[in-house]
């Protein structure tokens, strides 16, 4: 049985805010908009001119049967209403080549606009959002909702307002030759519209559902492929398959339930065409045997209807796509509802670092979620915490795992905003300067590389595209990374996979310090910069960093000590406060003090 997923109230379709949104992007392309619509109400008259040419033609061919009209007088007409319905066409087939070339590029422009909007939207949202996202539904979510801004948009140009007119049409030239007849087929219509209405409106629960469990196994798609050595690591090829395909199994399970709506639907719309054809038969041929119309009078009847009843199909296949497509899109669209945490005020000042001096004032700070649910229990990540880094100073921040080392380059990088408290450089608070400024001044050397799908110079180049091939290699060099591309078969342009699986821990921190080195800011951090480098390669990349360092503001984040024994500060951490500062030599003084103690460890000797 599947799992149920619970289901938040604003994640329903919220048609209103869909619509708008949707026609922020329409009204760029307003006069084509209309321009289309003008030409479809015109294809439409003219698909239905052949109902006017079929009514003329029986109607003649009953007086040339009556002998009213000789043979060749008959001949002519038949011809001459053969060469008008051609040219007809033609002029219909040329208005509906350039109606099909404006649509496209009307849902091309759409599509395109939306795509970038939402990427941009996406990229500009917090980080929490990005921490705690899924993948794979996020990019399903995401290729679903503009797929299906073509089906939302061709529901309405060549189902809703085609169908809507030719029905106006039908029933309007119907009521000129007989009354009771329109009447019958437009009461048939209403009942067959306000069925399909209804049917469709149940499909929405099981369409959603089929949705989730859809994004659920995308989502675990993506996570698989992601991780597959851990997958091959621990022999789970079985266990990781079972669990995919139970969640196919339950996809599986929702589609049939979202799909088997049709069959009712199909099988009342049978019996309500049956019902209506009925009685459009009796009323038409009791008319027609009184005298009150001719035979081609029914005939016109007869094709219009008949042409009609496909559009009537096409109209609810259309509607059951525009609400398919109005759930999809609206998944996507609610992400714009998602807001950003860390927002720049207005008019914010570009940051500006002239000696790259960095101050922490009484900064505490937690997560969150872990904010909102404040109790006493509660504890902040930093508490109180006070640090000055000097410009042009090499600052060491070590302590054991959990003691909020890294959560001060999340804040300093301002990922998240402090709850207390201030951080400045050069004076400046970086709360009331633009964060793409801020983010622009620093360079960074993290814990876990994170690389692109692409080329390895590319990964490289990425922190500065600007920078000429001679900078860019200059950096690979620096980094030691030039051995690597000597033995790669297409050398810098070999493409290193997803997360850069192709390259080994150690490779891919190169690829992240040639990053800091390409980028070349006055501020620059290393967390845990060599922590994946064996004995040789760090020791040469530590005499680069120095070099790197100099004239810099630094803050390295080490849990190797012998990385920052040269640091001209060492702070050290333990549960959110700096518990012992000093140099590497002086924090070995202190009885039981917390460096000295971590230090022994990592000598393999136990302190005190």
């Amino acid at each position: 049985m599947a799992p149920k997923i619970k289901k938040n109230s604003k994640n329903k379709v919220d048609m209103g805010y869909t619509l708008k949104v949707l026609w922020s992007f329409l009204k760029e392309y307003q006069f084509l908009f209309y321009l289309i619509i003008m030409l479809m109400l015109v294809n439409e008259g003219i698909a239905f001119f052949h109902n006017f040419v079929f009514k003329y033609l029986i109607d003649k061919a009953t007086s040339y049967s009556q002998g009213v009209l000789i043979a060749s007088e008959f001949s002519v007409i038949v011809i001459s209403a053969i060469g008008i319905f051609l040219l007809v066409r033609f002029i219909g087939a040329v208005l509906w080549f350039f109606t099909i070339r404006l649509i496209n590029k009307l849902e091309a422009g759409m599509m395109s606009d939306i795509e970038k909007k939402s990427f941009w939207h996406v990229l500009n949202l917090s980080y929490r959002f990005h921490v705690n996202k899924r993948t794979g539904s996020l990019i399903s979510q995401f290729t679903r909702g503009v797929s299906k801004v073509e089906s939302f948009t061709d529901a309405v140009l060549f189902n809703f307002i085609p169908t809507i007119f030719q029905l106006v049409i039908s029933i309007g030239v119907i009521s000129y030759f007989n009354v009771p007849t329109a009447i019958a087929l437009a009461i048939m219509c209403v009942i067959f519209v306000i069925t399909a209405v209804v049917t469709t409106k149940h499909q929405e629960q099981p369409q959603e559902r089929a949705n989730e469990q859809e994004d659920l196994l995308k989502n675990n798609l993506s996570d698989v492929m992601l991780n597959i050595e851990t997958v091959k690591y621990f022999a789970k090829v079985r266990v990781t398959f079972n669990h995919f395909s139970k969640l196919s199994h339950w996809l599986k399970e929702a589609r049939i339930k979202f799909w088997n709506f049709f069959a009712w639907y199909y099988a009342l719309e049978v019996l309500i065409f049956g019902l209506g054809f009925s009685a459009i038969f009796y009323l038409s041929f009791r008319s027609f045997q009184a005298g009150e119309i001719s035979l081609g009078s029914i005939t016109l009847i007869y094709t219009a209807v008949l042409s009609l009843i496909p559009q009537l199909f096409g109209l609810m296949h259309g509607y059951r796509n525009f609400i398919r497509s109005s759930v999809d899109i609206s998944d996507l669209f609610g992400m714009f509802k998602q807001k950003s945490e860390v927002v720049d005020i207005a008019d914010a000042p570009e940051l500006k670092v002239n000696n790259g001096e960095i101050i922490f004032e009484k900064v505490s700070f937690m997560y969150p979620n872990d904010a909102k649910k404040k109790n006493l229990r509660t504890k902040y990540l930093l508490e109180d915490f006070s640090l000055q880094v000097p410009a042009n100073k090499k600052v060491a921040i070590v302590g054991p795992s959990g003691s909020g080392k890294t959560t001060i380059t999340k804040l300093l990088y301002r990922l998240f905003d402090v709850n207390y408290g201030k951080i400045s450089i050069d004076g400046q608070d970086i709360k009331l300067v633009k964060q793409h400024s801020l983010r622009e001044s620093m360079s960074i050397v993290p814990q876990e590389p994170i690389l692109f799908n692409n080329s390895l110079y590319f990964n490289v180049a990425y922190a500065n595209p600007k920078a000429s091939r001679e900078e860019v290699w200059k950096a690979i060099k620096s980094a030691k990374l030039d051995k690597l591309i000597a033995r790669m078969p297409l050398r810098e342009k070999t493409i290193i996979g997803e997360r850069g699986v192709k390259l080994s821990g150690g490779e891919k921190q190169r690829v992240s310090i040639a990053r800091a080195l390409l980028a070349d800011k006055r501020i620059l951090i290393l967390d845990e910069a060599t922590s994946a480098l064996d004995s040789q390669t760090e020791k040469e990349i530590q005499e680069d960093f120095e070099r790197l360092m100099q004239n810099r503001t630094s803050i390295i984040i080490a849990h190797r000590l012998s990385t920052i024994m040269n640091a001209d500060v060492i702070v050290v951490m333990n549960k959110g406060r700096i518990v012992e500062v000093g140099k590497h030599a002086d924090l070995l003084r202190i009885p039981n003090g917390l460096y000295r103690k971590l230090w022994g460890l990592q000598q393999g000797r136990k302190e005190g």
